[in-house]
């Protein structure tokens, strides 16, 4: 195997801040996607008020969706790969997990990495649809989620450039892509 790039997100300052920004932006973006299915699925829901207690509920909402974010991580890191050790911490104002010196395919690591949007997205949906969540809680906790995944969305964006063939190690700090080599 030949490695390709190396990507440390946890030591570069810079891409600390980017990321951030691109939550920012990405937040913005998913809540305007968020509201208009809030208002597809049902139209009559209207404005609500908000409150101490809304507020307070969105910070241990969120709080518990960054915990369950990175537990699904971890699911689909043992998924694929039972031997690998799974460590969970938070640095650089981001929340992490990583299964250092595991190598996952590249359909793998996408999986690993898309899967918390995904569910965590299909569950919020499934919530406001029955009526468990105000469409702007919804459309809040939703986008905020989303946005905290800019960099999940920028690992699957630097996989998807990638050859097919491309293998991934996780590492405490980032990812490394690899290429078989021709024999």
């Amino acid at each position: 195997m030949k490695l390709v790039k190396s990507i440390n997100i946890m030591e570069n300052k810079r891409a600390v801040v980017w990321l951030n920004v691109a939550a920012i932006a990405l937040g913005i973006v998913f809540f305007g996607i968020f509201a208009i299915l809030a208002e597809l699925l049902q139209p009559t829901a209207g404005s609500e008020e908000t409150s101490l207690i809304g507020l307070f509920l969105f910070v241990v909402v969120s709080f518990v969706v960054i915990i369950v974010h990175e537990l699904i991580h971890g699911f689909f890191f043992k998924v694929f790969n039972l031997e690998g050790k799974v460590k969970f911490g938070f640095k650089n104002g981001m929340a992490y997990a990583t299964s250092p010196n595991s190598y996952y395919t590249k359909t793998q690591f996408l999986i690993i990495i898309l899967a918390p949007f995904v569910i965590i997205s299909c569950c919020l949906v499934l919530l406001y649809s029955l009526n468990i969540l105000s469409a702007s809680f919804f459309a809040i906790v939703a986008a905020v989620h989303a946005g905290g995944c800019s960099g999940d969305f920028y690992f699957a964006l630097l996989l998807l450039k990638s050859p097919q063939n491309t293998l991934v190690e996780d590492t405490e700090v980032g990812i490394n892509f690899y290429q078989k080599e021709n024999v």
